[in-house]
């Protein structure tokens, strides 16, 4: 197969993905949500409304550094490089993972999302438990793996997540990814945009973009779901509650599927664009 008809492969799937999301037609509960969330946030003050999402902001930015500066990072580029280094020899940084195929690093970066995907599964099923423990730390827990999981993706292309640019991107995508999906092919076409633009590393944050409390159905599904997770905790089959582990396990590794996904078609739009260039 010619490199010319690989891309063309590529550049298929994406085009079928960006079609998917812009025709999405959200629900009416969805619609519904949306404008009770606004008329809520309508009766703020914009002081304190600017207050509580920039606390939001700066929650994520500090998230977002804590990963990054762990020792598990630093072991997860390692293996990264370990892997690269199967396809070609010379690597020996991040940055040079630039250099392989659009194939390849996309297959390093299924690699990452898998795992992604099951400690996702492992952590809901610990939140199903029950115990507040485990409750408590549910929604902390969500959005620490699934950045992590954009930065793991991010990496798997050749970019660090540590630097200005790639972090903003990195948060970029995390939010893109859990607004509504109505709302997410417009942030995706804003992305595309930005392609080869010079960046001044500067994210917008919540309180700039439209609409901003739309963001809060993310974390508001979270809370109804340990609301479900407590009241079918009390139902136990042999003493262990099977439906509220299913319930969170299937919920986060839905929203894990959904981050990953996004983060990985913007970066096989980044490398076809690169291409092109």
């Amino acid at each position: 197969m010619s490199v010319t008809e690989n891309v063309q492969q590529w550049q298929d799937k994406l085009s079928e993905w960006e079609e998917a999301l812009r025709t999405y037609e959200p629900s009416q509960f969805s619609n519904t949500l949306d404008y009770w969330l606004d008329k809520a946030f309508d009766y703020l003050p914009s002081e304190m409304k600017d207050m509580f999402f920039s606390q939001i902001d700066t929650w994520l930015f500090h998230l977002h550094g804590f990963i990054q500066q762990s020792s598990f990072q630093r072991q997860a580029e390692e293996r990264i490089i370990k892997m690269a280094q199967s396809y070609k020899e010379e690597i020996e940084t991040i940055e040079d993972i630039q250099s392989l195929t659009l194939r390849q690093k996309a297959f390093i970066a299924d690699q990452q999302i898998a795992k992604q995907k099951l400690y996702s599964l492992v952590q809901g099923g610990m939140t199903g438990t029950g115990k507040f423990s485990t409750l408590a730390v549910d929604i902390p827990a969500f959005a620490a793996l699934n950045i992590r999981t954009t930065q793991l993706i991010a990496l798997s292309y050749g970019y660090r997540a540590s630097s200005p640019n790639e972090m903003v991107k990195a948060l970029q995508l995390f939010y893109c990814a859990t607004v509504p999906k109505k709302y997410q092919y417009q942030r995706w076409q804003s992305l595309k945009e930005e392609l080869g633009q010079e960046q001044d590393f500067y994210f917008d944050t919540l309180s700039e973009k439209d609409h901003p409390a739309v963001w809060l159905q993310q974390p508001l599904f979270h809370l109804v779901k340990l609301i479900f997770v407590i009241v079918l905790s009390r139902r136990k089959v042999n003493g262990i509650p099977v439906l509220g582990i299913l319930t969170a396990a299937g919920s986060n590794y839905f929203w894990t599927k959904e981050v990953s996904g996004f983060a990985h078609h913007y970066y096989v739009m980044r490398h076809l664009s690169e291409w092109e260039n």
